[in-house]
C-alpha cells in the first residue's frame, strides 16, 4: 500500500472539516506537540449512563449488512438526508450517519472500497495521521495508534479542528472489513468532549466484524 486512496482522503476530510473556521492552523510544534499520556483506552460501558444529566440506553447496532456491530446510544437517530447534504456536502459523504437530537454528536461510517489487509493497517494508520496533519487545521493532536481488540486490530487518530468561535473533537478510526479499508469517525463539540470522549473510545472498542451469514440449503 503506497498511498491512500483520493476518496479516502476526500472522506476523511468531509467528516472532519464540517462547518471549518477558514483561520490558520497552530504551528506544527503548537498543533502537533499535545500527545497524550498513556492511560487506559475507554472503558467498559453501561447499559443505562447518565451523561451530562441526561439518562442514556447503550445498545449493539448492526450496519452494513449485518457485517460490523458497534454499541451505541438507542436515542441517536439516522441523520435525514437534508442534513446530510448541509453538514456532509461531498458526495464522498459516509454510508451511515447517526447524530444525536441536537446534531451536536455524529458518528458515521463507510464500507471503502479502497483494498486494506490487516498487516497493513498501523501503514495505514501512519499516512491517516499525515494526511490528517497535512490537511486540517489542527488546534490539537492527541495521537494515533493501533489497537489489539480483541482478535482484530483497529487504528485510530484523535483531535482537534477549529470550526465557528470553538473547536471540534475528532476520532476517527479504521479497521478492515472483507479485504477493504472500513472507515468510521465520531465528533462532537468541545464543550461535550469532556463527557464524551471516553465514551466515544469505549465505542471504539465495541466495534465488531460479525461472521458472514451462511444461506440454509432448502431440504
Amino acid at each position: 500500500m503506497e498511498h491512500l486512496d483520493k476518496k479516502i482522503v476526500s472522506l476523511l476530510h468531509t467528516v472532519t472539516s464540517e462547518n471549518a473556521e477558514n483561520n490558520p492552523s497552530l504551528t506544527e510544534d503548537e498543533a502537533l506537540s499535545h500527545a497524550h499520556e498513556k492511560e487506559p483506552f475507554g472503558q467498559t460501558l453501561q447499559t443505562f449512563m447518565q451523561l451530562a444529566g441526561e439518562s442514556l440506553v447503550f445498545a449493539q447496532r448492526y450496519l452494513v449488512d449485518e457485517r460490523i456491530s458497534i454499541t451505541m446510544p438507542k436515542s441517536f437517530r439516522d441523520m435525514p438526508i437534508d442534513e446530510q447534504l448541509l453538514k456532509y456536502p461531498s458526495h464522498h459523504r459516509p454510508d451511515f450517519i447517526f447524530t444525536n437530537e441536537a446534531g451536536t454528536i455524529n458518528l458515521t461510517f463507510k464500507h471503502t472500497e479502497s483494498p486494506l489487509q490487516t498487516e497493513e493497517l498501523e501503514d495505514f494508520t501512519d499516512e491517516m495521521a499525515l494526511v490528517v496533519k497535512q490537511t486540517q487545521k489542527l488546534t490539537e493532536w492527541f495521537g494515533h495508534e493501533v489497537l489489539e481488540v480483541g482478535e482484530k486490530r483497529i487504528g485510530y487518530c484523535e483531535f482537534m479542528t477549529p470550526v465557528w468561535n470553538a473547536r471540534m473533537y475528532n476520532l476517527s478510526f479504521f479497521t478492515v472489513l472483507e479485504g477493504r479499508a472500513l472507515m468510521c469517525a465520531f465528533n462532537c463539540t468541545e464543550e461535550e468532549m469532556v463527557t464524551w470522549k471516553p465514551v466515544a473510545r469505549s465505542m471504539l472498542l465495541t466495534l465488531k466484524i460479525e461472521p458472514e451469514r451462511k444461506e440454509s440449503k432448502p431440504l
